[in-house]
């Protein structure tokens, strides 16, 4: 039988009264639970108040990296960093294609005011110049310094050239007046420039006709001007000195320009303008007729081409026409 004694009783009383005042000052502490009473009269009592914490465990070994985050937006450009250091200087490159030749040069403005002055200035190569008229307005001209011993104003500027047909020579009286066409292929220079270039002296002529052969003739004349618009642009012009194709343009003497939209010629009925397709000193009408159709070699339709009569006839149209002057020696 155990002896469990109202002393034993006693002690275990107060020994759970103080048990509990200490667990009701600290509300932390879980509680007091009595789990028996064994043959040898102990006590077995678990779970009291935690203990002061122990002393810190070693470090642990650190874990795997996790995977990578997804990657954060671009942060705000920084400022410009200082130059770097100037390079080395790069190798040559390889040289360039040959450029055009440019305009060949010309004597002081207001002194030339033809290609043989030019010429006499020392200028010595076919090219575009500037020359001065008679009223001082400057005109860019071809000047041709090697035909006939250099010298003549070649008419693919200051005149007329035909030469592949790309330019429309049946216009009105202004467009004949002021002047048309290309530098690089067909044009008429203009009757106003045409008429104040030949009003500062005498000039001669000189007309070149290559046909599709590429055979070249040419005539001459002297006493080449072209009066102004109120005398209609009247054809002057002097004896016929020479040439491999005849004389068509004596016959066209004294007689007046005529285009599409005015009609100055001699003829009684109808216009020559219109009938033959040109701007010309049409009489009634023509033995020549460069600014005719450019009807390309022979042609079935009667004077209506780039016709010279004394040449290859009426119904023949060459393939380059050029009208060219010069000041008469």
């Amino acid at each position: 039988m155990h002896r469990f004694t109202m002393r034993h009783c006693a002690s275990l009383s107060v020994l759970l009264s103080l048990t509990a005042m200490m667990c009701r000052a600290d509300d932390t502490c879980p509680d007091v639970k009595l789990v028996g009473v064994g043959g040898s009269e102990k006590l077995a009592i678990l779970r009291g108040c935690p203990g002061l914490p122990g002393v810190a465990g070693i470090q642990g070994i650190k874990g795997p990296d996790g995977p990578e985050g997804v990657k954060g937006s671009p942060g705000i450009p920084g400022k410009m960093g200082p130059a770097g250091i100037k390079g080395e200087k790069g190798n040559q490159g390889p040289q360039g294609e040959k450029g055009d030749n440019g305009v060949p040069g010309v004597p002081a403005a207001g002194t030339a005011q033809n290609c043989k002055e030019l010429m006499d200035y020392g200028a010595s190569v076919s090219g575009w110049y500037t020359v001065y008229i008679s009223n001082g307005m400057p005109i860019t001209v071809l000047c041709d310094m090697d035909t006939d011993g250099g010298g003549w104003l070649e008419k693919l500027m200051v005149f007329q050239r035909r030469s592949d047909g790309s330019v429309d020579f049946f216009r009105d009286w202004n467009s004949y007046k002021r002047g048309f066409g290309h530098q690089s292929s067909e044009f008429w220079l203009g009757n106003d420039h045409i008429h104040q270039l030949t009003s500062s002296g005498k000039y001669n002529l000189r007309v070149d006709l290559t046909d599709f052969n590429d055979v070249l003739t040419h005539a001459t004349y002297s006493d080449f001007r072209i009066l102004s618009e109120s005398d209609k642009y009247n054809l002057t012009l002097g004896s016929f000195l020479s040439g491999t194709m005849g004389d068509s343009l004596s016959g066209h003497k004294n007689a007046p320009f005529s285009t599409k939209d005015r009609d100055n010629d001699s003829h009684a009925t109808g216009s020559c303008a219109n009938a033959y397709k040109g701007g010309w000193w049409y009489t009634a009408c023509h033995g020549s007729n460069l600014n005719g159709l450019y009807l390309r070699g022979n042609h079935s339709s009667y004077a209506d081409g780039v016709n010279w009569y004394s040449g290859k006839g009426h119904n023949y149209s060459y393939k380059i026409s050029e009208m060219k002057m010069r000041p008469q020696t």
